[in-house]
């Protein structure tokens, strides 16, 4: 098995364990992943550059945001 998928795997464990809500473990763990690839080589940080135009089209697709209505 691939390790980093396996930690990354635990440490959202941990976190989710200690409290912590879960939008934001997935979120800072993730970015914190990201960051730890960013600085072995194997990541480009420049891909999060990307993240704010692709959440604002999801956020303003109206059939997703009617979505929790029902």
């Amino acid at each position: 098995m691939y390790w980093p998928a396996f930690a990354l795997f635990v440490c959202v464990v941990l976190v989710l364990l200690a409290g912590f809500p879960v939008a934001f473990t997935l979120g800072g763990t993730a970015l914190l992943f990201a960051l730890g690839g960013a600085m072995a080589g194997v990541f480009d940080i420049s891909f999060l550059g990307t993240m704010p135009n692709r959440l604002f089209g999801i956020m303003s697709n109206e059939t997703l945001v009617a979505v929790p209505l029902f």
